[in-house]
């Protein structure tokens, strides 16, 4: 999800930093677009870990589901 913007805001600003020729452009790149790009890292990795615990919520969730499952059939027998 943002490796796509992060991509984008490389290919961006690669092109600008082709053009840059003068000391406002290159501060346009240090204090515009490189903290912005840190950033986007950021929240990447935000994603990762909230996908990660997604995925460990759903197994977990699924394991209380199989023991709920287990025991309530023990019980009818």
């Amino acid at each position: 999800m943002f490796d796509d913007v992060l991509g984008i805001l490389d290919k961006h600003t690669e092109a600008f930093r082709d053009g840059v020729r003068d000391q406002f452009g290159a501060s346009v790149i240090a204090d515009v677009l490189d903290p912005i790009r840190r950033e986007i890292e950021i929240l990447c990795s935000f994603h990762e870990d909230v996908q990660q615990q997604a995925l460990n919520i759903a197994q977990v969730l699924e394991e209380a589901r199989s023991i709920t499952l287990a025991e309530g059939s023990q019980q009818c027998e």
